[in-house]
């Protein structure tokens, strides 16, 4: 049997024993369906002050001042919540560990400050102002800080990144975590290429297209994983080709990791492009038509075939537009900025970290940019000691002007 031939047998193996299980370990676990708005969560910390409110934009906002308070305060970014869920706090099992996190900078002595942003999607837009704003509202309300830190995840160091390159007078240091950071069309672009290749291989399995859904998608758990599992169980040569596909490198070394990585992807897609494209007003924001697409597993002429047969996408100026603005970086980066991110992750690829550092890199700034990887697969989940370790190096480097080991 060829090497091919062993992939595929071992694949199919594994995804068939999956696919008709009740409880299929390749079924993602940590989606966040639309729930009840999530409160504050409850504190280990003794705060000497704590403030809400609700600003003009109809974003909640929250502080917290320890007692011990060593004069700076961290503002922090969450990553993106589903767009039909009520807008709220990081709910206590977020995979970002708000309330752990933020109280282990209260517990450093660093005041916290958050918003939920006035809406959810991929509001990358409304977050850096709503998360910005809240300087203002820490200053009216406690006083001026200190210093200013930067702490965000996901979709929140997307916002984290953005605000350290415009306004790198007013924020001392920057953490970015499992971030957009090589932008918003980098991370579409992906999500659009797995979705566009899957209806190649896998037609009418899910409801709409790359660039449509017509259906509600408010949990990809039990909408979206179970007929893809299937789908890949009964065939998985489709799935074969994703995987190793140069455009897509689905993240993860073994079958259950890349099928996660798929169903992530196919997840977002189902769940978040009719966000996308209420923000460019119904316009095309994916753009294949010069994309060859290939797989060092297969024939050049089936690659030849599948770039002739495959849909092709169109994007508008205006939508194209859009994502540079919402937001694309510059590489600017007049502060320090640790990031830190899974080598294997299964929503935001790891590559992001090299398309950022190319252009920190073209900027010339690369004197303030430390990018720190943990070798392992998921999304966010990095664990909260971590977390901490690496905004002490942080504060340590804005302290001493001295940049910490890789």
């Amino acid at each position: 049997m060829s090497t091919t031939g062993r992939i595929l047998a071992a694949v199919a193996g594994l995804l068939s024993i999956a696919a008709c299980a009740d409880s299929s370990p390749l079924a993602p676990t940590r989606f966040a369906p639309a729930g009840p708005s999530p409160g504050i969560t409850a504190s280990a910390v003794t705060w000497a002050n704590q403030v809400t409110g609700v600003t003009a934009d109809g974003a909640q906002y929250a502080i917290f001042v320890p007692n011990g308070w060593n004069g700076d305060v961290v503002f922090y970014a969450h990553g993106i919540i589903p767009p039909l869920a009520p807008v709220g706090f990081p709910g206590s099992g977020d995979w970002d560990d708000a309330g752990a996190i933020r109280d282990g900078l209260g517990q450093l002595g660093f005041a916290v400050a958050y918003s939920t942003f006035s809406e959810n999607g991929y509001a990358i837009k409304d977050g850096i102002q709503r998360t910005h704003e809240l300087r203002g509202i820490f200053i009216s309300k406690i006083g001026r800080p200190h210093r200013s830190f930067l702490v965000g995840h996901s979709l929140g160091a997307q916002v984290s990144q953005a605000l350290a390159e415009l306004h790198p007078d007013q924020y001392a240091g920057a953490l970015a975590m499992c971030g957009v950071l090589g932008g918003t069309k980098l991370e579409t672009d992906y999500i659009a290429h797995v979705r566009t290749l899957f209806d190649f291989f896998y037609p009418g399995v899910l409801p709409g297209s790359t660039m449509e859904m017509p259906i509600v998608v408010t949990d990809p758990t039990t909408q979206i994983a179970p007929p893809v599992l299937a789908a890949i169980g009964s065939d998985p040569t489709g799935f074969m080709y994703i995987a190793s596909e140069g455009n897509v490198q689905l993240a993860g070394t073994n079958p259950q990791e890349w099928a996660t990585s798929l169903i992530y992807a196919l997840g977002y897609q189902a769940i978040g492009v009719n966000d996308l494209l209420s923000r460019t007003h119904g316009h095309i924001l994916f753009d294949n038509q010069s994309t060859v697409y290939h797989s060092p597993l297969f024939p050049a002429a089936f690659n030849t075939f599948l770039n002739a047969s495959i849909s092709r996408y169109t994007a508008t100026d205006d939508a194209l537009a859009w994502l540079d603005n919402n937001y694309e970086p510059t590489g600017t980066l007049l502060i320090p900025m640790i990031t830190f991110h899974k080598t294997r992750d299964r929503l935001v690829p790891y590559r992001h970290e090299a398309a950022y550092l190319a252009k920190v890199s073209a900027a010339g700034q690369t004197g303030n940019l430390l990018q720190r990887s943990q070798d392992s697969f998921g999304h966010c989940d990095l664990g909260v000691s971590e977390i901490l370790s690496n905004f002490q190096d942080l504060v340590g480097w804005v302290n001493t002007g001295i940049k910490p080991d890789a």
